[in-house]
């Protein structure tokens, strides 16, 4: 009996490993790409935002929901498969980001082309004399350049933080010290 007992919880172990589906809930890879996307849209859009608990709250929720709902899920979907794929797939997970990083930048340089285009319209209309608003030199504008990534070591940076932090404790200490007689 015991032999059986112990076959039937090798069995057991054994199909419940060999399981390779994802659990019930877990969105696919490619929408959870385009959300992923979205949302870091939006958390670019919130940078601009007073960095106050309540502010980011009352200003990112209502966002956060249309991206969800764009989607058609929800924060609990995302989370729970934003976790499955961190903990069983950190690999798909990472070219995920790869293929959100591209999306992210094919976005951006649609911006920054349409932009240069708007603004070489723009100078063009002021060129045209006769039109109101057209003045005898033409509006100077700075040309729009696409966003250049801070490829700055982190840990300088922070190394660089601590020092100066450091420094200014130094500072208060040294001002609150009694004078030496």
């Amino acid at each position: 009996m015991r032999k059986y007992i112990t076959l039937f919880f090798l069995v057991l172990l054994f199909l419940s490993a060999c399981s390779n589906g994802t659990p019930d809930g877990i969105i696919d890879k490619d929408n959870m790409i385009a959300l992923l996307t979205d949302v870091h849209i939006v958390d670019g859009t919130l940078i601009t935002v007073s960095q106050t608990p309540d502010t980011l709250y009352k200003y990112g929720r209502g966002k956060y929901q249309a991206v969800f709902a764009k989607h058609h899920t929800d924060s609990a979907q995302f989370r729970k498969s934003f976790i499955y794929y961190a903990s069983n797939k950190p690999v798909e997970l990472a070219d995920m980001y790869d293929k959100v990083l591209e999306n992210l930048r094919v976005k951006t340089d649609s911006i920054t082309k349409l932009s240069i285009k708007q603004n070489t319209v723009n100078s063009k209309k002021t060129l045209v004399p006769g039109t109101p608003g057209a003045g005898a030199m033409p509006a100077m504008q700075a040309p729009v350049t696409p966003v250049q990534h801070n490829n700055v070591n982190p840990r300088a940076r922070f190394e660089k933080m601590q020092a100066h932090r450091d420094s200014l404790i130094r500072k208060q200490r040294n001002k609150n010290a009694s004078p030496a007689k």
